[in-house]
């Protein structure tokens, strides 16, 4: 693998970024991904706005939901799978609701990812450890093998046995994509090279400031909600406790997630929040905290930059790449809720440090986008 394409240079094996024509030979690619889910996933969001920009480029992008990940060779699967393919049809109209994909995404419902159910491709991606791990065998004709790698708070919070099989996944023949310093530093880890980092892109049609920073109702605080311990809902919760044994019933706290998790009645709970919600929720906030103890990127973090929320996060990995101690965020250590607290009140109680930060982080994030990041993924896939 000759050397690693950063998202902040703009050249690929000293090809310039702007230099790459777009009515180049257009491919087919296939993008696999570890399950089906018809619900706000922000991995799978990922893969399916590189869908629609390579689809948007002439490309021809083939999406892929395996039943199972591992091989199941018996005819009770082999039905089982089709009844499956066809029940979520049924069920799911559209059969991704919670994204828009162009009409030309094809996708695919498939028993597993073994050789027969793979169409040929130029291009065959992999978007986890699972499914590297299901197509390293894939034969030439079913595309050249890209890895891009997400799975950092996986790898980190896993069983000795698990972190090794995953790593495995790491060095074998695919060119792999980190999406963040903190992956880099993980297939470093491994032994393993990336062709490329490039991070991942947000959507600033979607995500905006409707209400400036200044403006923004005081002692308003937001924070995401998953249930998984390595997310740190339980810190923000303690966190949020802290704040109100200071602030009483002016503080207003509200959370979003997929998740149920018990709550205290004064926490606001928003469940599956639509696109416009979610941009509505952000815009709400004086102050958006992130507990996790792991994250690989940390999308929510970005998303509220981008929204102008002041950001206090843990220093979790992902957020590294955006969060910026005293420039654009607060950072405190991981498992540390009293220090969460602390900082959120400091923002509190510091307007003039709230609003400073806000605006430089709405700044700084600007240079996540989607047009860049979609430059830096073609060049590698056109890297012959």
């Amino acid at each position: 693998m000759n050397g690693c394409l950063a998202f902040d240079i703009g050249v690929f094996c000293d090809i310039p970024i702007e230099a790459i024509s777009h009515k180049a030979k257009l491919m087919n690619i296939v993008t696999a991904l570890p399950g089906y889910f018809n619900i706000p996933i922000g991995g799978y969001h990922v893969q399916y706005h590189y869908a629609n920009l390579l689809q948007e480029r002439g490309h021809h992008v083939t999406l892929i939901f395996p039943r199972y990940l591992s091989t199941v060779p018996s005819l009770k699967g082999e039905v089982g799978a089709v009844l499956w393919a066809v029940r979520t049809r049924i069920e799911n109209r559209p059969l991704i609701s919670s994204f828009r994909l162009h009409r030309g995404v094809k996708i695919k419902l498939v028993r597993d990812l073994t050789t027969k159910h793979l169409p040929d491709a130029d291009v065959l991606i992999a978007t986890a450890w699972e499914t590297a791990e299901a197509l390293r065998h894939a034969p030439p004709e079913k595309g050249r093998k890209l890895y891009i790698v997400y799975n950092y708070e996986l790898f980190m919070t896993a069983s000795p046995e698990m972190r090794e099989r995953m790593g495995r996944t790491y060095t074998t023949d695919f060119e792999m994509i980190a999406t963040s310093r903190a992956v880099r530093g993980m297939l470093a880890q491994c032994g393993a090279t990336p062709v490329a980092e490039i991070p991942c892109g947000i959507d600033f049609s979607a995500f905006g400031i409707d209400v400036l920073p200044e403006e923004r109702e005081a002692l308003t605080l937001g924070f995401p909600l998953r249930r998984e311990v390595f997310k740190g809902a339980a810190d923000a919760i303690e966190a949020a406790y802290r704040l109100r044994d200071v602030y009483g019933d002016k503080l207003r706290v509200t959370c979003f997630g997929s998740h149920r998790v018990e709550l205290p009645s004064w926490i606001r709970w928003c469940y599956y929040p639509s696109q416009a919600e979610l941009r509505r929720f952000y815009n709400e906030q004086a102050v958006f905290m992130v507990p996790s103890h792991f994250e690989g990127f940390g999308l929510p973090g970005a998303e509220a930059m981008a929204c102008g929320a002041a950001l206090v996060t843990t220093d979790n990995g992902g957020s590294r790449d955006y969060a910026n101690p005293e420039r654009t965020a607060l950072v405190v250590p991981s498992k540390r809720p009293d220090l969460l607290a602390d900082a959120v009140r400091r923002l509190f109680e510091n307007d003039a440090l709230r609003i400073r930060l806000a605006h430089a982080a709405h700044e700084h994030i600007q240079q996540y986008r989607w047009e860049r990041s979609i430059e830096l993924l073609e060049a590698v896939l056109r890297r012959s």
